[in-house]
């Protein structure tokens, strides 16, 4: 019943829907490696149609005309009779949050949890040898045929001759799934990093999140950075990266895009990113919860997307930056090409970066609460982060209180 779904079969005892199969192989959601027949049983349920990309509303755009969203996994909320707005949820209290229309259909799922354990043992790396294992670990990484002889974990293959391997022909068949990242704790996989200071209340923060394994660490990986110095926080060693002077920006915040560039230099350096579904720079004042991010951005795995999170300015606001894979690869490759003038704040200059190199705006402002926006509300449970609590009690508090079971039914006595 679900859209993009197909019956397939896995051998005489076992078939499921999934959104697709690759004979041969093992699948990623199995509890075991043993591989599937990918036959067909039945006829595949229509995803979502073509002319919902022509007629529909994305962005702030207003949906109460049309009633349907682009982008996949929105609705349209109205606020009155007269406006209404594509979102993942509506929580503004300002509005009627009235549904029209119905929820555009998400991409069927890549995977629904953490990698399995099977996967570790059993599938091979990106470059390695996956002749016998069919699968491969890592981000957008697939296993190829050469031959029958020998087959390699790429995240692309073209069949005919190739000069990194004398010009030998490659069939490129496709053999097993794609992997959609390195997940340790859930999917889609989630990489997280701060920058920070070496002294003062960040350094608190963030050894509070970790002394509990909450926040950032949270995450499916992990990383400190730090500017002209390094700390550890438990077994975490921050990444130094040069530093750079900090200005006044256009916008009266601190500008400090050239510090920044220096720290995203350090990030694609590290080289974490490339084995996650999606990269997140959480500020150590954010209040993150990593399960509520998953559930955000479970519709947008595989897109070359980044989220903005702030309707004032219509940008990504910096306490929550959210970049896709493909995104981030992007940057890689051609980040320097963007103008970075120092009077700017670092997520905008991020935000018109991303914009840029052509990778695609998601708007969901519900992603994070933010006093520095719309306000922040810890009881939310929409947000998947809450900015800012600069204090290891308020911001243990607001944890707490996000993160508290709803309180029971009241039992009225007849």
């Amino acid at each position: 019943r679900q859209p993009g779904m197909t019956c397939f079969e896995k051998n005489e005892s076992w078939a499921t829907c999934k959104p697709s199969c690759i004979p041969g192989g093992p699948d990623f959601n199995d509890v075991d490696a043993v591989p599937w027949s990918c036959r067909k049983l039945g006829k595949t349920k229509e995803s979502t149609a073509a002319w919902v990309q022509e007629e529909c509303v994305a962005g702030w755009g207003d949906c109460s005309k049309v009633g349907c969203c682009k982008n996949a996994g929105e609705q349209c909320f109205l606020q009155n009779d007269y406006f209404g707005e594509c979102k993942i949820s509506c929580t503004d209290p300002n509005w009627g949050c009235k549904t029209y229309g119905q929820r555009t259909p998400s991409p069927a799922p890549v995977a629904s949890g953490a990698l399995p354990k099977w996967a570790y043992d059993v599938c091979s790396p990106i470059d390695g040898d996956c002749t016998k294992s069919h699968c491969c670990i890592g981000m957008d990484v697939q296993c190829y045929e050469k031959d029958e002889n020998w087959a390699q974990c790429k995240d692309w293959c073209k069949a005919g001759p190739h000069p990194d391997d004398n010009n030998e022909t490659w069939s490129c068949k496709t053999l097993g799934p794609r992997s959609y990242g390195v997940s340790t704790k859930g999917f889609p996989s989630l990489y997280c990093f701060s920058v920070l200071r070496t002294t003062g209340y960040e350094v608190g923060l963030i050894q509070a999140q970790h002394d509990k394994g909450i926040g950032i660490f949270g995450c499916d990986a992990t990383s400190l950075l730090t500017a002209d110095g390094s700390i550890t926080i438990g077994t975490t060693k921050s990444i130094q990266f040069p530093g750079a002077p900090i200005t006044v920006s256009i916008d009266h915040t601190a500008g400090n895009t050239e510090l920044f560039v220096h720290a995203w230099d350090a990030v694609i350096g590290a080289n974490v990113w490339r084995n996650h579904t999606f990269t997140l720079k959480v500020d150590p004042d954010a209040v993150l919860i990593p399960d509520r991010v998953r559930w955000h951005l479970h519709p947008h795995v595989g897109n070359k997307m980044y989220i903005v999170n702030c309707p004032i300015g219509d940008m990504m606001y910096g306490a929550l930056e959210v970049f896709s894979y493909y995104g981030i690869k992007e940057w890689s490759m051609r980040g320097h090409d963007c103008a970075a003038p120092n009077n700017w704040g670092e997520d905008k200059y991020m935000t018109n970066c991303m914009d840029f190199l052509g990778v695609a705006r998601v708007h969901d402002e519900a992603i994070v609460a933010d006093n520095l926006c719309l306000g922040s509300d810890c009881g939310n449970s929409n947000a998947a982060a809450f900015h800012p609590y600069k204090d290891i009690g308020q911001w243990m508090a607001c944890y707490n209180k996000a993160t508290a079971p709803p309180p029971k039914p009241v039992q009225v006595l007849k």
